[in-house]
């Protein structure tokens, strides 16, 4: 059987991210192998990747690109979302919480909400029990359940309010 080679490469300027070569590979394989490395993943270009269940622990997937990925029951603890494209990817069945103690779900719930311009309908804590003889509570998962995505809000400015906002003084010397 012959090896599969796949490449993660940046969504603005192409650069290889990350490659991995193996027998029977899938991108999947190569993007958890990547994470396992501690690859840095930022602008990373996974538009319609099918992640389902993916161990994405600890991934930096800031600003990526996973525009209909199908991050189904991927397990995201830790992972960096921050500005990520998420419009059409999957994210039922996620990850997006881990502890060994109760959650705040609230709190997080939120913060993921604003960073990624959703909105979470329905969502369930998982408590996995070790069977044990002493059925022990091994950990709380938070998973998302149901969502959508919010419309984007685009917001008028004249000049002055846009310098103000990005607190720098702004010189325009050619109109687009």
């Amino acid at each position: 059987m012959s090896k599969v080679k796949f490449e993660i490469k940046n969504k603005w300027t192409g650069s290889i991210l990350f490659e991995y070569e193996k027998e029977d590979n899938t991108l999947k394989k190569t993007v958890e192998e990547a994470v396992r490395e501690g690859a840095n993943l930022e602008g990373a270009n996974l538009g319609g990747a099918n992640l389902v269940g993916a161990y994405l622990r600890g991934a930096n997937l800031e600003e990526a690109n996973l525009k209909g990925a199908n991050l189904g029951g991927a397990y995201l603890e830790g992972a960096n979302l921050v500005g990520a494209y998420l419009e059409g990817a999957n994210l039922k069945g996620a990850y997006i919480y881990i502890s060994d103690s109760e959650i705040d779900s609230e709190e997080i719930v939120k913060t993921f909400e604003e960073e990624n311009n959703i909105k979470i309908t329905e969502f369930y804590i998982n408590k996995n029990i070790i069977p044990t003889r002493w059925n022990a509570f091994w950990r709380y998962g938070l998973i998302i359940c149901n969502f959508e995505e919010k419309e984007e809000i685009v917001e008028e400015m004249t000049l002055s309010q846009v310098c103000k906002a990005l607190g720098k003084n702004i010189k325009i010397i050619k109109e687009d």
